[in-house]
Parts: C-alpha cells; structure tokens; sequence
C-alpha cells in the first residue's frame, strides 16, 4: 500500500503544476459591460470579444459567492449545463460549419430555425444568457435579480446604439427563443438534488455513517444520478470500478494503510499543501464560489487571459457546463453504489478519536472523489476545445492565496483532486479513480460534434 501511495503522488506532483507569485488583487467583479467589449456587430462570432460571455459567467459567480444561504452545488451544475448549451446555440449561426448540440445531446429538442437575414450574436447571446439566468436560478434574491435586469440592460443600450432597431429585436427574440427551447427541455430531466425518502442501506463496517461537524442522517443528492444524462453514455450503467481491496480493520491490511495515509499526511502536511486543500475548500457564504463557480471561473479566467474569441468561448462554456452535470451524475452514481467510509468515520473509530480533517467532511459517502471526477472531467472537456494553453488562477485573491499557475486545464482538475488527500477528506484511490472516471466523462463531452 506505501508502494501505491508513493507511485500515485509521485505521477501527481508530476502533473501538478503551481506556484506562488504575487500579483495585485483580482478586480471586484461588477455588472458593467467589459471595456474588452467589441463595438462591431460582425456576422461571425471568431472576430467578436467573448466579453458579453465572460461578463455573464462573472456575474453568475459573484452572485453565487454571495448567496446567503449558500446555494446547492448540484443545482449550480445544472444551470451551468444548460446556460452553456443556450449560449452556444444563440451564437451559433455565427460560427463557421456549426451544428446544433440536438444533433448529439440526449434527448435534446430541435433549436428555433434561424432567420436568413442574420442576427447580432452579441444581442442574441445577451437576450438568451439572461434570461436563462433567471430561468435556472429561480432562488436568486431580489439584489441578485436586480443586478440580473442591470447587466442585460447595459448591454441592450450599448448594442441599440450600433444596429438598427429591426436587427436587434430579430436578434433578442432569436436568443430568447433559444433560452425558452431549453428551458422547457430542462423541465423534463428528472434531477433530483433532494433526500426526501432515502432509506440508508444496512450499514455493515466500511459504509458511510454521519460525519461531522453536522453528524446529518441523511447524505446529499442520493437521487441525482437518476437524472436523465446529457451524453447517453452517462446513463444508468456508468460507474467507476470498485475499490482493488475489502475493507478491513486489521493494522495490517491495505484498507487500513489507505486510511493511515490520511492520518498521516494531516501531522506531516507542509505549509503549501495546506494551503492547496484550503484554496479548494469553495463552501461557504462569502468564502467560496461553490465547486461548480470555481470551475466556471476557471474557464472565464482562461478565456480572458488568451483572448478567446466569442464562438470559442461559447463552445467551452458550453462542454464545460455539459461535463459539470454529467461528472456529477455519474460520480454520485458510484457514490452510493459503494457507500464508502469516510476517513474521519474510520480514524476516530479505529485511529484517533479526537482527529478532525483539515477542511469540513462533506456529507455523502467518500468513493470516488468528487472534485477530482467533476473538475477533471470539467477541465478536460474544456481543453478539447482550447487546447493546452497555461492558467494563472486568481479566484481566490480576495482571500489572501497567491495565485496559482497551470500549464494546461487538465492540471487544475489534478489539483483540485489532490488537495482533498491534504484536507483530509478523501483516500488516494478514490482521487485515482476520480481522476480516471472524470477524463472519461470529459473525453466524452469534448469529442461531441460541433462542426461539419
């Protein structure tokens, strides 16, 4: 088991790519258009700023950050999922040799036929962004819905300006048209984030029992992954591969030195790695973006950063909110297929007592790792379409981190899996399966056809 703990962090510090640096403070975000806006109102989205995207997934984000309570993370992920699709789609005709996402989505309806005579695709992604925003974050509070009405209406001023008036209603209502077709698919999904009714199975040694601090009887999302998938592969038959051994409470059993490790690694952790399992601790009001924020922040960060063009970026958003929603699926899925023991469960029982994790135990079973799974598979997804170009990610300069540098999308999603050994909230097998199962998923949504 020491063999396996060594070999697995030796490829994972490989791949992992971070460094401290000081830079000045992330600008707050605000609801104004981004002076990176483009004036023209070309017919192709390669020549347009992809800044009425970016602006829209800042707002999201910040709006997130601030939600008092926090929001559900599993609902995040689905807005995301579908706000992605709608922004590609309203911008589509824009880009060279498209196709609609029905073509390859599951299930997914026929999108409204475009109008020969073009459209502004800034109007367009404008009009059916926001109003998908409105649409998948209901709970959003009245300042947050104000701040919605404001963004949308900077927009609408400034593009009214440019374009006569009949090319930018053709154009809102195109969008909207868009919003409201996915909308309606959306309705049909069946994604339950509740826990209502869930009846724990028997809990024999090795499953999953309440953790703390809560100690809440009932896990989160047991029914998610009954939802209807967005990539047919992802339905009921995909899972990771089990554990390679049977739990065991002997000191001299694998499944003790996996938990070992954990208890270890909390007395022996260095400043840096410490540092890592807090950045990615995203919970919390006013402290973290929820994991599906940070991730969409991640690709905004990426897109500004290179200069991405507005068909690009779309088409990123677009397989990175596919990823977020069907990595979440399909890992809860082996989450409750397995219902493994957390570490703190198994060390305050067998190890220590009074132990307690770096970062709080999130309340569902531990195998495989969700934010090595879902922001592996986000990231991975993502890189199809933007290649292996570096990251400097600022998310988190409001807290006081340093910024932390990638070389490419798929050493964030490394990371984020990593850090949650050092939280001590997750064995290094679940990471590797985590790791493994995401880039499946990712592999998946990044090969999804979008051009002739």
């Amino acid at each position: 088991m020491k063999k396996l703990v060594s070999l697995a962090f030796l490829g994972l510090f490989i791949f992992i790519s971070c460094q401290k640096d000081v830079s000045k403070p992330q600008q707050e975000q605000d609801d104004v258009v981004s002076k990176n806006s483009a004036d023209k109102t070309n017919a192709s989205a390669e020549h347009l700023s992809a800044a009425v995207a970016t602006d829209w997934y800042k707002l999201q984000i910040d709006i997130l950050l601030h939600a008092n309570p926090a929001t559900n993370n599993a609902l995040n992920a689905e807005a995301f999922a579908y706000i992605g699709i709608g922004l590609y789609e309203s911008v589509r005709s824009g880009i060279k040799n498209s196709v609609s996402l029905s073509k390859s989505l599951y299930q997914m309806p026929e999108m409204p036929q475009k109008d020969n005579n073009g459209y502004d695709l800034t109007a367009s992604a404008n009009a059916a962004i926001a109003s998908l925003v409105r649409s998948m974050f209901p709970g959003f509070s009245n300042a947050a819905k104000a701040r919605v009405d404001s963004l949308e209406n900077a927009y609408n001023g400034k593009l009214l300006l440019s374009m006569e008036s009949t090319k930018f209603q053709r154009s809102q209502e195109y969008g909207r048209a868009v919003a409201a077709a996915i909308y309606n698919w959306s309705k049909t999904d069946n994604y339950s984030v509740g826990n209502a009714g869930y009846v724990p199975p028997s809990t024999p040694p090795g499953f999953w029992v309440p953790t703390p601090p809560a100690f809440a009887v009932l896990p989160v999302l047991p029914f998610v992954s009954s939802s209807r998938p967005l990539v047919f592969e992802h339905g009921s038959g995909g899972i990771v591969p089990p554990l390679p051994f049977a739990y065991s409470e002997l000191p001299s059993s694998d499944f003790y030195k996996m938990v070992k490790d954990v208890y270890d690694v909390s007395k022996t952790s260095t400043p840096d790695q410490k540092a890592m399992a807090l950045y990615w601790n995203d919970v919390g009001v006013d402290v973290g973006y929820t994991p599906a924020g940070h991730n969409m922040n991640v690709i905004t960060q990426i897109v500004e950063q290179n200069g991405i063009d507005l068909g690009t970026a779309a088409q990123a958003y677009a397989k990175a909110g596919i990823a977020i929603r069907d990595a979440t699926i399909v890992c809860f899925r082996s989450k409750y297929i397995y219902n493994l023991i957390r570490p703190v469960s198994y060390i305050n029982k067998l190890i220590d007592p009074t132990w307690l994790p770096l970062i709080p135990t999130p309340g569902h079973p531990e195998y495989p790792s969700a934010h090595a799974f879902i922001t592996g598979a986000v990231m991975r997804a993502a890189l199809h379409v933007l290649g292996p170009i570096p990251l400097v990610d600022h998310t988190y300069d409001f807290r006081g981190f340093a910024p932390r540098h990638f070389a490419t999308l798929d050493a964030v999603g490394d990371e984020s899996g990593a850090s949650r050994r050092f939280g001590g909230i997750h064995y290094t097998p679940s990471i590797i399966a985590g790791w493994a199962g995401g880039r499946i998923v990712g592999d998946r949504v990044g090969n999804l056809k979008m051009h002739e």
